[in-house]
């Protein structure tokens, strides 16, 4: 069985976007996290420092988001994973990224992407 830890819907202010003018004006995404860990120490201590801190985990999600700008999603994504799995003990976890405005013009309510990452070793 495998242990996660959910945070989702978390609104982060980005600078996306393939066009100048698209990076120009922040924009708000949304993103779901689905950290894969064992949770028995902290269910058993009851003590916030053997868990995962989800203060902390938006912190730094954010942190990582609106560091720079960026053309894509995906990067996006990818950075982010990068950086929890550095900085959190996780096994593992998925990234899932909604952007409304990509296809709002079309009626679409939004596109995203979902990456799935581990660690290795």
């Amino acid at each position: 069985m495998q242990d996660k830890v959910l945070i989702h819907d978390i609104p982060l202010v980005a600078r996306v976007g393939c066009t100048e003018v698209e990076r120009r004006e922040p924009q708000t995404i949304y993103m779901d996290l689905e950290l894969w860990c064992d949770i028995g120490v902290a269910a058993q201590s009851d003590s916030i420092s053997a868990a995962i801190n989800y203060v902390e985990v938006r912190r730094e999600t954010e942190r990582v988001v609106s560091q720079e700008s960026y053309a894509l999603i995906e990067t996006i994504a990818e950075r982010v994973a990068m950086h929890i799995l550095k900085c959190f003990q996780v096994k593992g976890l998925l990234v899932r990224i909604r952007k409304p405005a990509a296809l709002a013009e079309f009626g679409v309510s939004w596109a995203g992407v979902e990456i799935v990452r581990t660690r290795h070793g």
